[in-house]
């Protein structure tokens, strides 16, 4: 073999999941058709439990300098309805959204995976796959010409249009979405924003308004008989803006190139010669197509982020689900590598993340219907929104659309486990301050016990891949055995019988003799 895991695609996803087998001592290959990043912005914000699992691996703080002030980044909403979505309750550090650039976050893991020796194969395209019971065989096309790589396992993060996934014959079933396209492009305007906000009216019934740390939104008409195009304009970083309108007037092709005549129209239409394009960066279309493949693992494949599943963008749900999954999979397959754990812990990579894709694209085709300008939703608006004002729907949603509410299937009684560990503070025995999440940088297994326990000899036997710490104070549980991705799957008051040694031989293999 050349090597152990092929990773197909440097997107959010594959890099994540190119750091964490690192991190778990493995070399992966990791290709990527594009020669060189493409810098294109594209989701604006991170969601609370993304937020924690970068933090647990010491990749947030770095982000933070490129934060994105805007009211909108912060707060999470469902379809656009006025209510906001509250997740103080959730034990998080991270209870709102975080506004940073998916540039930024690709920009931060190949710089993070360039520091470990491992560099991305920028312009190297798989374009044929062949995988057996040993083993796969990638055919892929560089500037050398058409060869081989050999590896164990292959992971294809290679987007929505996977061509590994149509090679496997995966089902990707889901809807296409209505004809109706919008259009996302990132644009630089010729006046800076401090000069062409302040020429915009913010009269609350306004076609256009502009709300501080919003931006400009509205709608408008581009041709005098055309249905009115909703639009928004925000601003992202280096006088770039983010402008967002819906192809209202006239039915496009989703390939169509963005073009800069039709940016100008919706910024005229907007506000007259206040706002002038200096530069179209890129631009995009996109529908409110929800697809989801039938099965994340075929054999010694496996899909990640937009491979496996495609979102309305609403809320940046395909990135921070991308980055989810590569986090879930990668301690996962780094242990069957290695021979620590059997090949069957890759099937609880699909039973655990599968569901939670299907749970937010549901989410998703909910809230593109309440987005619908073309029907009159209003009611069912109203009807939401005054849901949405009570705290155990309110809880229900904020769980689902941050990630924080999520409860993996995994075996046991005690109601922890299958839940998220929060980042708690603690004070070893020994007096030292910690957290949860720093003592997950390694991203290794992570028993925890408080006063009045001695479980160290009880994992004695998995030392190479469980730490131990003792610390004093009152926990949820006596004992909590954390995964590496940090979420408990052992709880409980440490004894004989008490399914701690089942835990950690279903998660961390048979202990060392």
């Amino acid at each position: 073999m050349d090597t152990d895991v092929i990773v197909v695609g440097a997107g959010p996803a594959g890099l994540m999941l190119a750091n964490e087998l690192v991190l778990a001592g493995l070399t992966p290959v990791v290709l990527e058709r594009h020669p060189e990043p493409t810098g294109e912005s594209r989701a604006l914000n991170l969601h609370p439990r993304t937020a924690e699992i970068l933090d647990s691996r010491g990749m947030l703080e770095p982000l933070l300098a490129h934060r994105l002030d805007l009211r909108l980044l912060t707060n999470s909403f469902f379809g656009g309805l006025p209510v906001p979505l509250d997740c103080t309750a959730m034990r998080s550090r991270y209870p709102n959204q975080t506004g940073v650039l998916q540039a930024r976050v690709e920009e931060m893991l190949e710089r993070r995976l360039a520091s470990t020796g491992v560099a991305v194969r920028r312009g190297c395209e798989l374009v044929d796959l062949a995988a057996d019971s040993d083993g796969v065989t990638a055919t892929v096309e560089d500037a050398g010409g058409r060869h081989a790589i050999t590896a164990r396992y292959l992971v294809a993060c290679d987007g929505a249009r996977s061509r590994i996934r149509r090679i496997l014959g995966v089902a990707f079933p889901g809807t296409d979405g209505g004809p109706h396209l919008r259009v996302a492009a990132d644009v630089v305007l010729v006046r800076p924003s401090d000069d062409w906000f302040t020429a915009i009216p913010d009269g609350g019934d306004a076609e256009v308004r502009f709300i501080p740390k919003v931006g400009l939104t509205g709608e408008v008409s581009l041709e005098e008989g055309a249905k009115r195009t909703h639009f928004s304009l925000v601003s992202l970083e280096n006088d770039v803006h983010r402008l967002m309108f819906s192809d209202m007037g006239r039915r496009v092709d989703r390939d169509e190139p963005v073009t800069e005549d039709e940016v100008r129209a919706v910024l005229v239409a907007a506000a007259g010669g206040s706002l002038e394009l200096k530069e179209l960066l890129w631009g995009s279309r996109f529908g409110d197509a929800c697809r989801q493949a039938e099965q994340y693992r075929v054999g010694r494949v496996l899909l990640a982020g937009d491979a496996a599943h495609i979102v309305f963008p609403i809320g940046g749900q395909g990135m921070n689900l991308g980055l989810q999954d590569a986090f879930n999979l990668g301690w996962k397959l780094a242990s069957v590598v290695k021979g620590t754990a059997p090949d069957d812990l890759l099937d609880t990579y699909h039973d655990e993340r599968h569901p939670v894709a299907q749970e937010v694209l549901r989410a998703a085709t909910a809230q593109a219907l309440l987005l619908d300008r073309e029907r009159d939703v209003e009611a069912m608006r109203e009807i939401l929104t005054s849901l949405l004002r009570l705290p155990e729907t309110n809880h229900h949603l904020a769980g689902m659309i941050s990630g924080l509410g999520i409860r993996y299937p995994i075996p046991g009684e005690h109601p922890l486990t299958g839940l998220r560990m929060p980042d708690e503070d603690l004070t070893t025995r020994a007096g030292a301050r910690t957290s949860i999440s720093e003592l997950l940088h390694p991203g290794r297994g992570l028993l925890v016990e408080f006063d009045g326990q001695d479980t160290r000899a009880r994992v004695a036997g998995w030392a190479d891949r469980v730490d131990h710490v003792s610390a004093t104070g009152q926990g949820d549980a006596a004992a909590i055995l954390v995964r590496p991705d940090g979420y408990v799957c052992w709880a409980g008051q440490p004894t004989e019988d008490d399914g701690l040694h089942a835990a950690l031989t279903r998660w961390f293999g048979p202990r060392n003799t």
